[in-house]
């Protein structure tokens, strides 16, 4: 993807459709991250490039990973706001942002920028609704070869029965026949498998074509619980499993958490003190891995400087419609836009008509 982590909001940035949106807390992780890295690079240099123009409001920090679904915290579902412009719609059941997907794929490729692309992701599970399989022909019938839909190809959704058992074929099935070029890997927790797929699929010369790109994974990778168990079901506050997960990553990256196998609290701020001493063992990682910090947030702003500016389309819309004042003048809007009402004596007697026969 092209886009700007600091300005996710610029035109002609690519897009990111979390198709379900309630699949959002490994994106919140990420972006806390990606923009710790240039919170430091900024304390380092006092360079404002590494700054987000709109300031900590629009930001999401490490910190703000600890008010996940409380009041004026994280949102449980993908919002398309404040810290988390970064999804481009606001998104929650399956299946749910699959048309708006396609829809901005369309605005972008027919305002003359389709090089600006839309990549949505979901899970086969979400494939079973109506809204995507309208929108896996729509995307075809608009020619939208910007859109690239990422399937999690993992055979469980929370029910015990696998989908397997509910949705016949494969990924190549569900998208082949609507006229989409499909690649992928049974290797889903392979970068190199998915790298490779990504560059044939990408390679297509058709611009009209939608693009799906399948990865076979398990779900719950990592997480001690796995298939349908995983769905939805963290695991339960300093549980063994939960310190089980800080271990492993204790073990693989040489750092300790100072509560580690600490019972719960019963109180919320003793709590939130012990998992914002855990983050911060995570985020140490920028202070002894050589170079880390320095690659990711270089790294981010030169991606935001690739997304290209198409100063044509830009000039080819002086004036924005909306700004309009006519449009909002209705005392002025043509006659033959309304109705005059109907007489209540009128209306009474034709239900008299009805009800009497």
């Amino acid at each position: 993807m092209r886009w700007d982590i600091r300005n996710p909001g610029k035109t002609f940035g690519d897009r990111f459709v979390l198709v379900a949106g309630h699949t959002n807390p490994v994106v919140y992780a990420t972006l806390a991250v990606f923009n710790e890295a240039l919170r430091r690079k900024f304390v380092e240099t006092r360079n404002e490039k590494y700054l987000n123009p709109m300031g900590e409001d629009f930001t999401l920090l490490p910190k703000d990973l600890l008010t996940l679904r409380r009041r004026d915290g994280l949102s449980g579902h993908a919002e398309m706001e404040g810290k988390t412009l970064f999804f481009k719609y606001n998104t929650g059941p399956s299946g749910h942002g699959s048309a708006p997907a396609v829809g901005q794929a369309f605005a972008m490729k027919h305002v003359g920028a389709e090089d600006v692309k839309v990549f949505a992701f979901e899970g086969e599970g979400g494939l079973t609704t109506g809204i995507s399989h309208e929108a896996r022909i729509s995307a075809y019938g608009m020619g939208v070869g910007n859109l690239i839909y990422v399937v999690d190809w993992n055979d469980y959704g929370i029910d015990s029965r696998p989908f397997s058992e509910i949705k016949h074929g494969t990924p190549k099935d569900w998208f082949e026949p609507y006229g989409w070029k499909v690649e992928g890997t049974k290797n889903g927790e392979d970068w190199e498998s998915i790298l490779k797929a990504y560059e044939t699929l990408l390679g297509s010369t058709n611009n009209d074509q939608p693009k799906a790109l399948w990865v076979k994974t398990r779900k719950g990778r990592g997480y001690l619980k796995y298939d349908e168990v995983s769905h939805g079901s963290p695991h339960k506050r300093n549980s063994k499993e939960f310190w089980g997960i800080r271990q492993k990553f204790s073990d693989e990256y040489g750092i300790d958490f100072k509560y580690m196998d600490s019972p719960a609290s019963n109180h919320f701020s003793e709590n939130k003190k012990q998992m914002s001493s855990t983050l911060d063992s995570v985020l140490s990682l920028f202070d002894t891995v050589p170079g880390l910090t320095d690659f990711l947030a270089n790294r981010l702003l030169d991606i935001a400087d690739s997304i290209p500016k198409h100063d044509e389309v830009v000039n080819s819309f002086k004036k924005n419609p909306m700004s309009d004042p006519v449009i909002y003048d209705f005392k002025n809007y043509p006659e033959e836009l309304y109705k005059n009402p109907v007489k209540r004596p009128l209306i009474e007697k034709r239900l008299e008509s009805l009800v009497l026969g």
